[in-house]
């Protein structure tokens, strides 16, 4: 701003000199302009060429006034930062696989978990299961497998309304873009569109994973039913007692 205002008080006193030189007057000759015009004229001359410095120096002023307000709107950062809700998302998931009554991997203590819902060959061979046992074998066997198509489903309904959420976002943060001023603000703009994506193979990775639990609890649970039946059968036929046919006679 100085200098600015150097150049105002400059081109002022120029503009001053030049409209203090007046014509003069000679008795009996009428009106003449100086008695000295050469000279007169090549101060003039001169002051015009410092006037187009002045207007030379005016417009570079202007162009580094014009830089520094580009040089502002490119470091301005946007007020309010977007970052999606995976956190609460990945949670809201986890909390619905809680409630299934297949296992989840996300159990603490998994193995004591699996090795109490699923029973070996030798260990049902050991039971020898009563008609009581089966029936309440066959019930957990068709809760287990119910829950499991079940919360499948409600995982997937879960992943549908929070893709929904994300399209908003992303189409939130596309209107940003387009109305970005400046590099920062385009840059902090694709910084949150490469988080939000990021975000997305996250979540895709938690329903791959909940994919690949459901279908180890659908193995589990089938080759629990088949050790279940086969040490049933085994016990069946050592337990068989013979009896002979004699046609109803009695001896």
């Amino acid at each position: 701003m100085d200098r600015f205002h150097r150049l105002i008080s400059t081109a002022t006193a120029i503009a001053l000199s030049v409209t203090s030189f007046r014509p003069v007057s000679a008795q009996g000759f009428g009106t003449v302009y100086c008695t000295n015009c050469g000279t007169e004229w090549t101060a003039l001359a001169s002051k015009v060429v410092l006037v187009e410095q002045l207007i030379n120096q005016g417009k570079q002023l202007e162009n580094e006034v014009s830089q520094l307000a580009n040089m502002v709107t490119n470091t301005k950062a946007i007020p309010n930062m977007i970052w999606g809700t995976a956190t609460q998302d990945f949670n809201q998931l986890n909390s619905l696989l809680s409630q299934s009554k297949s296992l989840a991997y996300t159990a603490g203590n998994l193995d004591q978990q699996f090795a109490s819902r699923y029973s070996t060959y030798p260990q049902y061979l050991s039971e020898n299961m009563t008609a009581s046992d089966w029936q309440s074998k066959y019930a957990e066997w068709s809760k287990e497998g119910t829950d499991n198509a079940l919360y499948a489903y409600k995982g997937l309904g879960l992943q549908a309304s929070q893709l929904k959420n994300e399209q908003a976002m992303m189409q939130q943060l596309q209107a940003m873009a387009g109305t970005a001023e400046g590099r920062m603000q385009a840059l902090q703009i694709g910084n949150m569109m490469a988080a939000q994506n990021v975000q997305q193979l996250q979540e895709l990775r938690q329903l791959m994973m909940m994919q690949l639990q459901m279908q180890a609890d659908y193995v589990a649970m089938q080759q629990d039913k088949e050790a279940a039946h086969e040490a049933n059968r085994t016990n069946l036929y050592t337990n068989w007692k013979y009896v002979p046919d004699t046609d109803g006679q009695v001896y």
